[in-house]
């Protein structure tokens, strides 16, 4: 019998993805109690898949909140709704909230989240899950313990924009550099086409470094180069480590069927194997780092099972840790917008992007606004935001 019900707001692709860690935590200790969503078809499906009661089923998610009480709620929408969603949330009390990254769509948001659960005394993690490969975890223990020496380099490379990819590596970096505080940060962005993702002005290209005051530096490059994509590569005085991620092979992949699902299995995510190989004057060529897999959803969802019970009290993945990650990204849209190196803490509380578009400051060159994640929008529209 499961101890704990969650409720899910927004029940499109990736909410899958998180009904399947809920679901793979060892024992079962919780279940997907309740869901909310605007569209009948993607309540109906996601309901139907993950057994979800017609009662337990609204289009409304505020009144499922007041209806249902529900131990944890997790947060599955797109960014410009996250805000909204986790500080409703946070006024009714659930012992935590998962929400989905990026944390917000700029630094103000992010902290009225924090605030909104800190005065009610609710924990909030966001779903930064790579940090949970097991290689991963295994390779920052190798890097603590010196096997590449000094880390005086994280480099990042990921296509898209930066909200939605290299996000996850900005927050990959600090995790492997045990969370040092970024002390600046220099950007630059190139935006010529109007498009967008998810409905917020997104660029089509970036490239920044910021400084960290352990003497390190992270190097961002955004749909610039054929990278690591999702992973990094960390240079070292003695050495060189390298993320990357593959998958399981498909057949072994669980379909998405009878549910819509226009960019193939959501559980493929869910089956996602972290790679991490390294290289130093000893290792007699490149040598690979090797722990047993499980799902890195699963067991961060098993983390906010263990910070409710008090297992443990500095979660990998709390919302702390993911707007030190909103603050970089923030802080690099703003280092493009003033001209200048941006010391943190960062002031500015709203996206200097969105602020610079705006403001015309940003003149597109090839003229026609463009949803880049038109593909997973249901019925007639292009995007799910106006």
């Amino acid at each position: 019998m499961s101890s704990y019900r969650t409720a899910v707001i927004a029940c499109g692709i990736i909410a899958r993805v998180h009904a399947r860690g809920w679901l793979g935590v060892p024992g079962q200790p919780t279940r997907i109690a309740a869901i909310a969503d605007t569209n009948p078809d993607a309540r109906r499906e996601y309901g139907d898949f993950f057994d979800v009661n017609d009662e337990n089923r609204y289009s409304d998610y505020r009144e499922m909140l007041d209806k249902e009480r529900p131990d944890f709620v997790d947060v599955c929408s797109w960014h410009q709704q996250h805000a909204e969603m986790v500080i409703a949330a946070a006024a009714r009390r659930p012992k935590a909230i998962i929400c989905q990254k990026p944390m917000a769509v700029d630094l103000g948001e992010a902290d009225a989240m924090m605030t909104a659960c800190e005065r009610n005394g609710v924990k909030l993690i966001i779903a930064y899950q790579r940090p949970h490969h097991a290689t991963w975890q295994k390779a920052r223990q190798m890097i603590r313990d010196g096997v590449i020496g000094k880390v005086t380099q994280v480099q990042v490379e990921d296509g898209g924009n930066i909200l939605n990819t290299n996000s996850h590596n900005i927050r990959l970096a600090l995790f492997l550099m045990d969370e040092p505080q970024v002390e600046w940060v220099l950007g630059s962005v190139e935006r010529t086409t109007d498009r967008v993702e998810r409905g917020l002005p997104a660029e089509d290209a970036c490239m920044g470094i910021a400084g960290c005051d352990n003497g390190a530096t992270i190097l961002i490059e955004g749909n610039l180069i054929q990278g690591l994509g999702q992973g990094c590569r960390v240079i070292g005085t003695d050495g060189v480590m390298e993320f990357t991620t593959t998958r399981h092979p498909d057949e072994q992949i669980p379909s998405d069927a009878p549910m819509y699902a226009p960019e193939g299995p959501s559980a493929r995510y869910n089956y996602e194997i972290g790679i991490v190989r390294y290289l130093n004057g000893t290792s007699n060529g490149w040598q690979q780092v090797e722990a047993p897999w499980h799902d890195c959803w699963a067991r961060q969802c098993q983390e906010a099972i263990d910070w409710v019970e008090g297992r443990i009290d500095k979660p990998v993945s709390s919302a702390e840790r993911a707007r030190a990650v909103q603050e970089v990204m923030m802080a690099l849209f703003e280092s493009a917008r003033k001209r200048q190196r941006i010391y943190l803490p960062l002031k500015t509380k709203v996206n200097p992007l969105k602020l610079m578009v705006e403001n015309g400051d940003l003149p597109v060159e090839w003229p026609g606004r463009y949803e880049s994640r038109s593909r997973i929008v249901r019925g007639e529209a292009m995007s799910w935001h106006g």
